[in-house]
């Protein structure tokens, strides 16, 4: 059997307070050339708890960017009950132990975020609000290493805007600019809308 090639696809928060993502997501899954799928899901407005307390009473970066990765086992749970096809993996070994296999999973990548992460070559993570759903993503492209990264968002960005713009943007988390330069090819689709149009990000490092 020929091996498959894997794809990271990041699910934005935002999506999962729509009512038809499942409906939706597993559309787009069923469209895809076949590979080993790998989901993570961003943490939506549990996360946006987080950010609300920091807002009101200054908790320490590091504590609040654990706060929000606590946020995203919750929301790789809510994916799970979505897509109960998928395996809902807590250790990133199986994940990369198994690649190519054709297989849906859904990452809990708290694990692979405190134990696997700070040992990845490349540019590690920092805990800061700089790193969101996005750039965890990517690191676990850079790890895996995958064949492509998929951005799933309920918007597309600015027409041939670069990374820097993306940033500026709020399309991507800040960090995100960082690892370009390390990631495999990128793509970014619009779940929200009819038909799921999705456009290339640009490669390479910022400019």
């Amino acid at each position: 059997m020929t091996e498959q090639p894997t794809r990271v696809v990041k699910v934005g928060g935002s999506l999962l307070h729509d009512h038809a993502l499942g409906t939706r997501l597993r559309q787009w899954l069923g469209q895809q050339p076949p590979a080993h799928q790998v989901l993570i899901a961003g943490g939506g407005r549990f996360a946006d708890l987080v950010w609300q307390a920091d807002r009101c009473h200054g908790i320490h970066a590091q504590t609040a960017h654990w706060m929000c990765i606590r946020a995203m086992q919750i929301t790789a749970q809510i994916l799970a009950e979505l897509l109960p096809e998928a395996v809902l993996a807590d250790d990133y070994r199986q994940v990369r132990d198994h690649p190519g296999t054709g297989r849906l999973t859904v990452l809990d990548s708290w694990s692979f975020l405190r134990d696997e992460e700070p040992h990845v070559p490349g540019t590690c993570l920092p805990e800061s609000w700089a790193v969101t759903s996005d750039s965890i993503a990517a690191r676990l492209a850079i790890a895996v290493p995958a064949d492509e990264l998929v951005l799933l968002k309920s918007a597309l960005p600015a027409p041939g805007a670069r990374i820097p713009q993306l940033v500026r943007d709020g399309y991507v988390d800040p960090f995100f600019g960082m690892l370009s330069a390390e990631l495999p090819p990128v793509r970014a689709v619009n779940l929200a809308a009819p038909g799921f149009p999705s456009v290339a990000l640009p490669a390479g490092p910022p400019t």
